[in-house]
């Protein structure tokens, strides 16, 4: 007989495909709807020789970006819409860059492993949504491996990358902190009196990973996020974001994916591996999180507003409310 964990782990599996196809179906009718708006403002007819509506996802880890991904591929693709979708998380350097870029920055734990801005390929990146959307031929589709060199991860050779084969219809580009901001000079300066503030039960509470780092471990990553804002952004048409009002959470949610990892025999990180891996991500967080809610994502422009769809996740990654404020 089933033990009481396996019966929670089934309901818990059950109520999150549940929220997962409710998530697909409301995403890609906005999704058709931006499709359409794009294709009319280009002035096309039928879509022919058209460039693909490229749809930026952000959600934090263990949220389910990939698993809808994976879904509204499918979705799409079943109104005769091609999708494709591939993740931030295939730009990271490759290990020999990554181990470089420790090496320059020794003295900056937030860029010793991937993680991090700064440790992606942001140009790859770049070539990669501008080759889908040139919209002929075929465009390569990045894959890094996290399970390679020992668990520290590298690119897989390019002759084993997936192509996308023209025409595409829908780009959906997926990652934990594609869409976050750099903040201005200003706004950095802020953002340390709180995380420096001892005085404030709240501040010290809602930037606890942050005062792990110093100022200037905190400012290169602040810089690093430029690069995305100047060369992958406006290349971005429309945004879903899966919003949560805790970030610890997302120890949580990693936690049941380590687990169901090792419960598979596949190789998992321990205990304190996972809090020592995700404490690097969560400065990133509590960094941007604040600034994406006040002022939104950047974008193409091609499109009218509103061009984000936002849903707000509870802690069981349940949908609680939709909206487009951003």
């Amino acid at each position: 007989m089933p033990t009481l964990s396996s019966l929670d782990k089934a309901r818990q599996f059950r109520a999150f495909q549940k929220t997962i196809t409710e998530r697909v179906s409301k995403s890609a009718d906005f999704i058709l709807c931006k499709l359409e708006q794009k294709r009319r403002i280009a002035g096309l007819d039928n879509g022919k020789t058209r460039k693909p509506l490229i749809v930026g996802i952000n959600g934090a880890q263990g949220s389910g970006k990939t698993t809808m991904v994976n879904g509204l591929v499918k979705y799409l693709g079943a109104h005769k819409v091609s999708a494709v979708g591939f993740s931030l998380d295939d730009l990271y350097l490759a290990n020999s860059d990554q181990r470089e870029l420790a090496r320059k920055y020794r003295d900056n734990p937030l860029l010793q492993f991937r993680g991090q801005p700064g440790t992606h390929d942001v140009q790859l990146g770049r070539d990669t949504l501008l080759s889908l959307l040139d919209n002929s031929g075929e465009t390569p589709i990045p894959v890094y491996d996290k399970s390679m060199m020992n668990g520290y991860g590298d690119r897989v050779p390019k002759s084993r990358w997936p192509k996308a084969k023209a025409p595409v219809d829908v780009v959906l580009f997926e990652g934990w902190n594609i869409g976050f901001r750099a903040l201005t000079e200003a706004e950095f300066a802020r953002y340390l009196e709180k995380v420096r503030d001892e005085a404030s039960e709240n501040n010290r509470a809602l930037f606890k990973h942050s005062r792990k780092y110093s100022d200037a471990n905190l400012s290169q990553i602040n810089e690093n996020l430029k690069q995305f804002e100047t060369r992958i952004y406006p290349l971005i048409d429309a945004w879903v974001y899966m919003r949560v009002s805790d970030f610890d959470i997302v120890y949580r949610w990693r936690k049941e994916q380590e687990d169901d990892l090792a419960a598979s025999g596949r190789p998992s990180l321990s205990d304190q591996q996972l809090e020592d891996f995700v404490s690097r991500f969560m400065p990133g967080y509590e960094m941007a999180a604040e600034k994406l809610d006040r002022q939104g994502f950047l974008s193409s422009g091609i499109l009218p507003a509103p061009n984000t769809l936002r849903m707000h996740l509870d802690l069981e990654r349940n949908v609680v409310a939709w909206d487009h404020k951003l």
